[in-house]
Parts: structure tokens; sequence; C-alpha cells
């Protein structure tokens, strides 16, 4: 009976398990037991060497983990999720065939896709239409608050194109780094490029378009024959900037020259602005007033420069970040604006109209420098005609607030 029960055991043991398994008979086990404790230690060692590899062999098939969950997905689960085909699935997470896809099918994919936690890869894209979603956006300027504004409009702009804005700092590198950054920027071959004018060299524009990267839009103060540009006219800013102050009885005038060198063209196109407005006018005097980005420069500049019986009492600021600190640094020192000193910036930053008083700006067009250039990046890559308002010239538009 014993013996029976031994014989079926195994059987049943191996069903359950799924696995045939030979099981060693008692006479077997009793025999390797007598060999092992007569054998010698050296071959005793060689036993147990054999012994344990089959019997971690058996321990990790027994115990072997259940294969995880699946976390990846393709266009195939999507397209089988939701119902549809491959190619709807690609019009609808692409943003193509717009006219193809009713909008319930258009959800349907959407929320399959979501669920699955797909989307789209932009390297795989980017190899099969040999262009990337990326709209690449390049500065070697100081990132002041300006720029900073801008550069956050034009993020917002791009992604609501459905591309992928990327952003290069590049302010202080040499030649030779800036070179090997739009190297690595051209082979990745993006939909388009809004840079400065000074990072990019004739020479950088043609070694784009031979990468095949010939979307570039150029953001200068200069006007420009390599490349599309949006060209800021500054010279009208100094003149607009006078003819207010002028309008407003100020017959002494300042302009404030920054420090920096990168502001030497803007300043020199402003002061040549405000001299064309006040030419015939011998009255009216215009002194050029150097300042440094610091409170303590500001504070020095207000007491040498605005105090006393004759000094400028219309100021033009060069731009609204140097205003708001020459603001301050009047306040200080007791100086009513605009009654004292009338103050005019130029960018019409968000901090413009916070400050009190609020400062008098000048700015370009209603339509923003972003929206400018993303739409000049976009219908060149899709081939549309640009419309009228962005084919014209920039126009400044002075906006009168407290300050003067």
């Amino acid at each position: 009976m014993s013996l029976l029960l031994l014989r079926v055991y195994p059987l049943w043991h191996t069903f359950v398990k799924g696995k045939m398994t030979r099981v060693t008979s008692p006479k077997e086990i009793h025999a390797e037991r007598n060999n092992f404790a007569q054998a010698e230690p050296d071959e005793r060692e060689k036993i147990e060497g054999d012994r344990v590899p089959q019997e971690k062999a058996m321990t990790e098939k027994d115990h072997y983990p259940t294969p995880a969950l699946r976390t990846t997905y393709t266009s195939v689960d999507v397209a089988r999720k939701a119902g549809v085909s491959r190619t709807t699935v690609s019009y609808v997470l692409n943003g193509n065939g717009t006219g193809h896809v009713s909008e319930e099918t258009r959800k349907k994919v959407q929320q399959a896709a979501e669920e699955l936690g797909y989307s789209t890869h932009s390297s795989a894209q980017a190899l099969r239409k040999g262009k990337s979603d990326e709209m690449c956006i390049v500065v070697d300027l100081p990132l002041s608050a300006h720029r900073t504004e801008l550069l956050v409009s034009m993020q917002r702009d791009a992604f609501q194109h459905g591309y992928t804005p990327v952003a290069y700092f590049c302010y202080g590198f040499s030649a030779e780094q800036i070179h090997t950054l739009l190297l690595k920027i051209f082979a990745r071959h993006p939909m388009g490029i809004f840079a400065t004018a000074s990072s990019m060299t004739t020479k950088h524009i043609a070694l784009a378009q031979r990468m095949g990267v010939d979307n570039i839009v150029l953001y200068s103060v200069k006007p420009l024959e390599h490349a599309r540009t949006i060209f800021l006219p500054t010279q009208s800013l100094g003149r607009l900037a006078a003819e207010h102050l002028l309008e407003r009885g100020h017959r002494h005038l300042g302009l404030v020259q920054p420090a920096d060198r990168l502001d030497a063209y803007g300043f020199e196109q402003r002061l040549e602005g405000m001299r064309a407005a006040i030419a015939g006018m011998p009255e009216v005097r215009l002194d050029i007033l150097p300042l440094q980005f610091t409170l303590a420069d500001a504070h020095t500049l207000v007491e040498t420069a605005l105090t006393g019986a004759d000094c400028p009492t219309g100021i033009y600021a060069y731009n609204d970040e140097y205003a708001l600190l020459l603001l301050g640094a009047l306040l200080d020192r007791g100086k009513q604006v605009p009654r004292d000193v009338a103050v005019v910036g130029t960018d019409d930053i968000s901090f413009s109209t916070w400050m009190r008083p609020s400062l008098t700006t000048i700015r370009f067009d209603s339509i923003t420098l972003a929206q400018r250039a993303v739409e000049m990046l976009v219908r060149r890559h899709t081939g549309q005609p640009l419309p009228e308002e962005l084919s014209r010239p920039l126009m400044p538009q002075l906006i009168a607030r407290g300050s003067t």
C-alpha cells in the first residue's frame, strides 16, 4: 500500500506543478546516502558540488517571479483600444488630416492614448520626416526682464501650434563654443530657429542650410540681408520719446547711456532719433547720462546730474529696466515724478504698469514680437504665405502713463 502511495504522489505532484519531474525513489535515496558516507572527503565535495546547482535550479524554477505587467505601448495598441486604424491614430496624435477624422473619433483616440500612457516619439518622427517638432530659440544676450517675457511668450505660442520650444542661452560663450552649440542644434533638424542676429553669422546660416535647416528667423536692431529678420527700428524710438517729452513742455532732455557695450548700437540709434526730433529747435538741450545698472550709480546720477536749477527734466531712460531703476532713485532722493522729472522707457514690460507712478513706455505693434516670430517660422514650415500684417515693418507705439 505504501509503495502505491509513493508512486501516485509523484504523478499528482507533477500534474499540479505543470511539469514532468522525475521523483527519486526511497531505495535510490538510501543508496545515495551510503555512497556519500563511504566517499573520501574530496569525492564528497564533488557530490555536494553536483547536487547544489541541481537543487538551486529546481528552487529558482519553482519560485520564478511572475512577468511584470506591460508598461510600453505602440500606436497599434492605441488603435486596437480605440477601435480604429493605425492611420487614424497617426492623424489624431500627429495633428495631421484634421478633415479626415470626426471629433468623436478624435476624442476616442486621445482617450485611448491617455489611458495607455502613449505619446508620439519625437525622435522617431524626426527620423521619418527629416525634421523634428522642435522650435529652437538661441539667445546670446543677458537675460533681462524684457527678454524673459519674450521667451516665455514664444514658448507658449510655439506649444499652442503643436511644436516643442527649446531655448539655448549662450551669453558669455566664445565664438568657438557658439559654433559647437549651433552644430549640435542643426544636427537635431529643428522645424525652425529664432535667434539673436549676433549669435548667427552668414557662415552659420549657410552651414545650417547645408545640413537641411533653412527655416531661420533672426532678431536684430540692424537691417540684415542674409536671413529673414524681425528688424527693430531703434532710431524711431528716440524720435518718438523726444517728441512726447517736447509735447509735455520739456526743453531740457536727457538720454540714459547704458554702460554695457552690448547696448552701444541701440543707444547710438536712440540718440540720432532724439537729435532728429529736436533739430531746428535751438532752445532745446539734450544731455547724455551714463549709468551703470546699480541702484548706487542711479543715486549718484540723481545727485550729480538731476539736482539743481539747470538739469534735465525730461528723461528717456533707454528701456524700461533702466527707467524703473531711475524712478526708484528719484523717489529715494525726494524727487517728484513727473512734477520734477518725467521718465520714458521702452519695451512695455509687465512691471511698467505696476509701478507708482506707472511708466510711460514705447512698444512695437499690437502683435507681439513673440507672435510674429512664431508665425513666421510656422508658416514657412507649413508652406503658408505670411499675412499682410506680419509683412509690414514694425512700428513703435508710445503708451502714455503716469511717469510723464
